[in-house]
């Protein structure tokens, strides 16, 4: 999937399918064709955080599955809650295929990275998914729990909105636990005009931009 994802854009679809033929990558692997499916190397940014963590911020790839199945798989179960409100843990493949199979012209996905020598850490990962309706969209973060509390939240969301920005949102709308104040002071800091909700102990925010 690393192999592919670097690929010339026209040559994906056959590799895809000569790969399945192969058994080199699972038989129900899904792909998006086109300018959606194309990886936006241009997006990818460094950023230092609060506390002067320095983060690679990068656009979700193709091959990304595995490293996100650990990220999700090293959250506390509070963690989990908050991301999902929902204590489901099991990551299967096709759960992860919806978070590293996106249409970039629809939804973005963000993920904070640390270098660990060959090999990326994730400690983190923001996204949205743009509903077109009313120019707005649902946005959705999750940080290692050993990572929370530096400032990689903050760096996400902000990524986040000015990518929105750039892509003709108004703003974004999110489900938060009413206990999750972190997550409730995060939006508060970035100084949306937020109108609140309250249903069944979950806040339905509406956040717009300024």
């Amino acid at each position: 999937m690393e192999l592919i994802s670097i690929a010339h854009p026209k040559f994906k679809p056959w590799l895809i399918e000569e790969a399945k033929k192969l058994n080199l990558i699972y038989r129900d692997q899904a792909f998006i064709a086109g300018k959606g499916g194309e990886y936006p190397e241009e997006l990818e940014t460094y950023r230092t955080t609060k506390t002067g963590l320095e983060i690679l911020l990068r656009p979700v790839k193709m091959s990304d599955e595995s490293l996100l199945k650990d990220l999700f798989y090293s959250l506390s179960e509070d963690s989990i809650y908050r991301r999902f409100i929902s204590l489901r843990r099991d990551m299967p493949h096709e759960r992860l295929q919806s978070f590293v199979i996106i249409d970039y012209t629809k939804e973005m996905e963000i993920l904070a990275v640390l270098p660990k020598g060959e090999k990326e850490d994730i400690v983190g990962v923001g996204q949205y998914s743009i509903q077109e309706s009313n120019h707005t969209a649902e946005v959705a973060f999750a940080v290692k729990d050993t990572f929370q509390n530096q400032g990689i939240g903050g760096a996400l969301l902000s990524y986040l909105t000015y990518l929105g920005k750039r892509h003709g949102l108004l703003g974004f709308t999110a489900a938060t636990l009413i206990e999750n104040k972190a997550m409730l002071h995060l939006f508060e800091k970035m100084g949306f005009d937020i109108e609140k909700k309250v249903e069944e102990g979950v806040y339905e925010l509406k956040m717009m931009f300024k």
